[in-house]
């Protein structure tokens, strides 16, 4: 997979044999629909970037949930690109997506066009293993294209009649960047299932819920119909954002069918 270590020997035609695939540190992984399995996307890297547009394509809060309770539950840092700041009045980011800025995520404006806040994004990134994933269209390519022209990556262009993006990028590249680290370039993601979660564990997916959980009249309480759930207190008073809670019971549904039907 992108980002595994391994060693190898060179044979005497000159091509290269694996010989040995080293242990991961760390990976970014979701479930595949097809296979009915855990479908790794990067290993051993640092942190993820979830680039997402504010318009063309309309930004998918809910398939942002996805990505960050994954990356919560692989113990990544995650930072969340706001792109196409220029197809939106006052270059602002929805409220939604500004929650994310409350519960500790960095989000960060930019533009592929302009050059804004790239400055700001190569900062992020030096140094460290990025994955830079989120859905089609979101002008990931047009991003490392503006900030390393030499790569001259295919851009694609987002449709009139769907409003959504074409896979331009076809299979993970690993991208060394000038000021150190590697950016780890992922094909647009349309879905993203979790893999192997124990539906008792998901609410630690989601940062804000983790305080609240001692809370909690019952020690086994998940957050969805019980008396004195703190979680839900906190939804209701405005303290925790809705569509976050939302997001959690789809993801905690899902778990739990996954879990009957041995996914």
């Amino acid at each position: 997979m992108v980002g595994d270590l391994v060693t190898f020997e060179v044979l005497e035609d000159g091509t290269c044999c694996i010989t040995e695939v080293l242990p991961r540190h760390s990976r970014l992984s979701r479930h595949s629909l097809a296979k009915r399995r855990e479908q790794v996307l990067a290993a051993n890297v640092d942190q993820v970037a979830a680039v997402f547009s504010l318009n063309r394509p309309e930004p998918d809060v809910r398939l942002l949930d996805r990505l960050l309770a994954v990356a919560e539950l692989h113990e990544l840092p995650a930072v969340i690109v706001m792109n196409k700041t220029d197809l939106v009045d006052g270059d602002s980011v929805p409220r939604d997506f500004m929650a994310y800025a409350e519960i500790g995520y960095p989000v960060l404006p930019t533009c592929a066009r302009t050059g804004a806040g790239l400055t700001e994004l190569r900062e992020l990134l030096n140094g460290r293993i990025t994955v830079f994933t989120g859905p089609s269209g979101v002008g990931k390519s047009s991003i490392l294209n503006a900030m390393m022209p030499d790569l001259d990556l295919r851009v694609g262009e987002v449709a009139e009649r769907t409003g959504k993006g074409k896979h331009t990028t076809s299979a993970g590249l690993l991208i060394p960047l000038p000021g150190g680290g590697y950016l780890v370039d992922t094909p647009g993601i349309q879905y993203f299932e979790l893999t192997g979660v124990d539906p008792a564990d998901l609410a630690h997916a989601f940062r804000e819920f983790r305080p609240l959980v001692e809370r909690c009249r019952f020690a086994d309480c998940i957050h969805r119909a019980e008396p004195g759930c703190a979680v839900m207190e906190a939804v209701a008073g405005g303290e925790v954002a809705e569509h976050r809670h939302v997001s959690y019971l789809t993801l905690l549904e899902a778990a739990e069918d996954a879990r009957e039907y041995g996914g």
